[in-house]
């Protein structure tokens, strides 16, 4: 994936959709769109769910690191989260997370951790071909981190994902874990996809509601300077536009009254900080 760089007039650039994931700026005649890292905090309650995998799928083992490096950088190649990187980059990425997931000091690595192996019959059989790798930051058992999910493009599509990050369910269910928070780039869509069919519900921030409020204000003013506003689209985007100021609203008061955490998910997902 490749950030753009399209020549046009500033009345057409003021005329683009404005995208969320992407940061949109204009000079010398060009519209240069870049990602913007935008992180998405998503959590789902730590239930028992049915597993279904086409694939054989055990605990990870510290010796799985070297496959799980593979694997990680076939996963996000051509990715949002690797824009404008090389292949070389996206290996080097790869190798840090795998190794912070295994030594990273300030987490502990769970035993729900799982991996996804191919079965017997299969050009890839044996190989790790998909992983969902859980963490734990705090002392207590509210919330624990799906630090990275990722599967081999071959075995997309055939619900490895869901499988591994059912089966990392039923280990913390086990443990007495309560939720599980993902964390995902809001411009990698098959990643958004994926979390809300799964039943990740995203947690409010206030950063996130800026932009989407941004979004819906901007889409009803060009819709209508372009004359394609029908009256339906107007209620939908109105409301939407009334939805997010509101949230915005009640999260810049709470940031005012020094409530941070109700402001940023980062806060309310982080390691708590010592006294």
């Amino acid at each position: 994936m490749r950030s753009q760089r399209v020549r046009m007039s500033r009345e057409e650039f003021e005329l683009l959709p404005f995208e969320p994931a992407w940061k949109q700026e204009y000079f010398d005649g060009v519209a240069h769109l870049t990602p913007r890292m935008c992180v998405v905090h998503a959590t789902v309650p730590v239930e028992p769910r049915p597993v279904k995998a086409p694939v054989a799928i055990r605990r990870v083992q510290e010796k799985d690191e070297p496959a799980l490096v593979r694997c990680f950088a076939e996963a996000f190649a051509d990715t949002f989260e690797y824009c404008d990187q090389d292949s070389r980059q996206v290996a080097q990425s790869a190798h840090q997370c795998v190794q912070h997931f295994f030594q990273g000091p300030f987490h502990l690595w769970l035993r729900a951790s799982c991996v996804a192996v191919a079965p017997s019959g299969d050009p890839d059989a044996g190989s790790i071909v998909g992983a969902a790798l859980v963490i734990s930051q705090t002392k207590e058992k509210d919330w624990a981190l799906l630090d990275m999910v990722f599967v081999a493009p071959a075995w997309r599509r055939r619900g490895v994902a869901g499988a591994l990050v059912a089966s990392a369910l039923a280990g913390l269910h086990k443990e007495g874990w309560r939720r599980l928070v993902s964390r995902y780039q809001y411009g990698n869509e098959q990643s958004r996809a994926w979390h809300r069919r799964f039943g990740f519900s995203e947690e409010p921030d206030l950063g996130l509601a800026r932009l989407y409020l941004r979004a819906a204000t901007h889409e009803l003013w060009r819709r209508e300077k372009l004359r394609t506003l029908t009256a339906e689209d107007e209620r939908r985007l109105s409301a939407e536009r009334d939805r997010w100021t509101k949230e915005v609203d009640r999260m810049e008061r709470a940031l005012d009254e020094g409530r941070r955490e109700e402001a940023s998910a980062w806060r309310r997902f982080s390691p708590p900080r010592e006294e």
